[in-house]
């Protein structure tokens, strides 16, 4: 078996099984920043398998263009004397084209996360001073905005801004806003944002495969049980949930992140039953293993490529 088919089998188990495996071991949010490195860690390797996996068909191709019998040891060493011309202008010109696909493809998908995330910016920073414009400040970072929908949100700028409407103010006693205002700090601490726009450009960008999707919807629900678990901690998590629950429906603009707009069900049900105990360790033990073994297969693939046990080129 040849590297590059390794790595695309790699792949293709990842994509094929991954979503329905990560959607039942991370749904739950019994460990949601674990979680959120399962999937992130997913995605970069699926990725950066995928571009090696491809080059390197490519590149086989073009070697065995003019001599099929050859076999070189190290695949650097085939790929460096493809392009300087040992092989033949016609196996040259392949790999060459092999390689800018390859270059082109990254920067493709690099390209539209950056839009992305420039467009997320740049909308935040807008609604930031916006709302910082028609409402009054409370504190560093709390804007209250005269509104009949009971809300509070933050947006990322520069000073970010945790909106919150006097609809809300009605809504909520003191305890419960003190909650729902940690929890959207939470988000701008971690600089949620970016993370939830970055994925969300990546699925925008391949649309077609369902890990990236699945990963944007899933992702942003988990960064917002990581926000819950943030105010839970310096509040409670009564009055947490009876914040979310008043507030549940409220909506919030394209790039903001509202504390009761994503996946509010589960996550009131993980507030009144939190996991613990042994169901605790099984989750985080699953999803640890899980990260382990998508981490160290690529590696295990190169090293026994080096080692002679899988062959560069077949």
């Amino acid at each position: 078996m040849t590297v590059a088919a390794a790595l695309m089998l790699y792949v293709v188990a990842v994509v094929a099984v991954g979503p329905r495996f990560f959607l039942r071991i991370t749904a739950d949010g019994g460990a949601p920043r674990l979680a959120i490195t399962a999937w992130l860690t997913a995605i970069v390797t699926v990725l950066g398998c995928a571009i090696a996996g491809i080059a390197l068909l490519l590149i086989e191709a073009a070697g065995h263009w003019d001599s099929p019998d050859a076999l070189l040891a190290s695949c650097l060493q085939r790929l460096q004397a493809i392009l300087t011309g040992h092989a033949g202008w016609p196996a040259r010109i392949v790999a060459t084209v092999a390689v800018g696909i390859a270059a082109g493809s990254v920067f493709a998908v690099c390209l539209r996360v950056g839009r992305a995330l420039r467009r997320m910016r740049a909308h935040t920073f807008e609604h930031a001073d916006a709302v910082r414009l028609v409402g009054r400040a409370e504190g560093s970072d709390v804007v209250i905005i005269d509104a009949s929908e009971p809300a509070a949100y933050c947006v990322a700028g520069r000073p970010p801004a945790i909106v919150v409407t006097t609809a809300a103010m009605k809504a909520l006693d003191e305890t419960q806003l003190a909650a729902v205002v940690a929890h959207e700090r939470a988000h701008l601490n971690g600089h949620h944002a970016y993370v939830v726009a970055a994925v969300r450009g990546l699925a925008t960008a391949l649309p077609h495969i369902t890990l990236f999707a699945s990963a944007a919807a899933q992702i942003s629900s988990l960064l917002e049980m990581c926000a819950d678990d943030a105010a839970a901690r310096r509040h409670g998590r009564q009055p947490l949930l009876a914040g979310l629950l008043a507030l549940s429906g409220a909506s919030a603009p394209a790039h903001g992140l509202a504390a009761a707009g994503v996946a509010v069900l589960v996550r009131a049900e993980r507030l009144s039953d939190p996991q613990e105990g042994l169901a605790r360790i099984q989750t985080r033990a699953t999803l640890s293993g899980a990260v382990a073994a998508m981490a160290a297969t690529p590696l295990v693939i190169v090293a026994l490529s080096l080692s002679g046990a899988l062959i560069c080129f077949a």
